[in-house]
């Protein structure tokens, strides 16, 4: 990531100072757990500690990636060696997870409630892709979605009233810029209204057996009865990433959609995630999904899938950060500083249709 205000590059020496203490902290962590290990007569298994996290073949079994609903979920297993995250981390809330092993490896308030913003776009994008037989298919876009939007200020792809859209466009439009009107657009279709796509994001949570998230419309703008926590958002990325063409679409960088009347070369759809992160990411871990949010009333978040130079999977999702590039300076620290200490990431390739 090219550092080009002030404000970056002031940020980026904080953190670089804070990635120095945040690894002193965890070493005399680690060198007291070991002591006390001794101390007690018990047997630490020296994985634990070597720096490779992999744990030995009889350890816990990874997630199981299916196509069907998950019932309910079991959350992530608190464990001794659970770090609790401090000022190490900008939001005020946060957690990581190691998804290959199903549990907590750093965490900061993750079960309180609060306002998740566009990464409620995951769900939109989780259910739209479960209820959708043919992504060949089209929806013209209606003056009465995108007038709205622009009122209230909204992120939108870009679709203009009139615009007969691909599905499958609309899908990359939900997650890439962030579209408000690709995500109201997939609900009328869907649907028929988006009242009525919100129920079944609803009773899809209640499917995964969430604890403390209600939606109340499909793109994250602010209302008092739209919420979740960082630990279910953990579940909702995960099954997410566990569908092949959800996995694709929040995997990609960028994306140009079906040329039409209106935008006769296409749309040029960035991640404004993979963007933000492009070009500074972190140490030992492969970014290959994610998304982030803004309300004024949220904040920023995010939310991201690792893969860590052990073998093992990440999520990682953060809410309520003062700003934009903290949330990212957030993930690249904390992805370099619990997976392996060495490596460098990418992002996902340009895909067009």
């Amino acid at each position: 990531m090219e550092i080009q205000t002030e404000e970056q590059r002031q940020e980026y020496a904080r953190r670089r100072a804070r990635r120095r203490r945040m690894y002193r902290v965890r070493q005399r962590s680690i060198e007291l757990a070991v002591l006390l290990g001794i101390v007690a007569g018990v047997v630490v298994p020296i994985w634990l500690f070597s720096g490779n996290t992999v744990a030995p073949s009889s350890g816990p079994a990874p997630l199981a990636s299916t196509a069907a609903p998950t019932p309910a979920p079991v959350y992530p297993a608190v464990t001794a060696d659970t770090y609790t995250l401090t000022d190490e981390v900008d939001a005020n809330h946060a957690i990581l997870v190691d998804v290959t092993d199903h549990t907590v490896v750093a965490s900061k308030s993750p079960d309180t409630v609060c306002f998740p913003a566009s990464v409620s776009k995951v769900m939109t994008l989780l259910v739209a892709v479960e209820n959708i037989t043919d992504f060949t298919d089209t929806f013209t876009m209606t003056y009465h979605i995108t007038n709205p939007l622009h009122e209230a200020e909204a992120t939108v792809a870009g679709f203009i009233s009139g615009e007969v859209i691909v599905l499958e466009d609309l899908l990359y439009g939900v997650i890439l810029p962030s579209g408000a009107d690709a995500c109201q657009a997939l609900a009328v279709y869907v649907s028929g209204s988006e009242e009525a796509f919100v129920q079944k994001m609803n009773d899809r949570a209640k499917q995964m057996g969430l604890k403390n998230t209600h939606f109340a419309n499909t793109s994250g703008l602010h209302d008092p009865q739209h919420y979740t926590t960082c630990e279910d958002m953990v579940i909702i990325l995960n099954e997410a990433m566990k569908n092949p063409h959800c996995r694709q679409v929040l995997s990609t960088y960028q994306y140009t959609t079906a040329a039409t009347t209106q935008h006769p070369e296409g749309l040029l759809l960035t991640s404004t995630m993979f963007s933000r992160m492009r070009g500074d990411e972190p140490d030992g871990a492969l970014v290959i999904a994610g998304k982030t949010g803004y309300t004024s009333q949220a904040r920023h978040t995010m939310v991201s899938y690792a893969q860590g130079e052990n073998g093992h999977d990440y999520i990682l999702v953060t809410m309520d950060g003062s700003n934009r590039w903290k949330a990212t300076y957030d993930a690249i620290d904390t992805y370099t500083m619990f997976c392996s200490s060495a490596g460098t990431t990418g992002t996902a390739s340009t895909t067009t249709p």
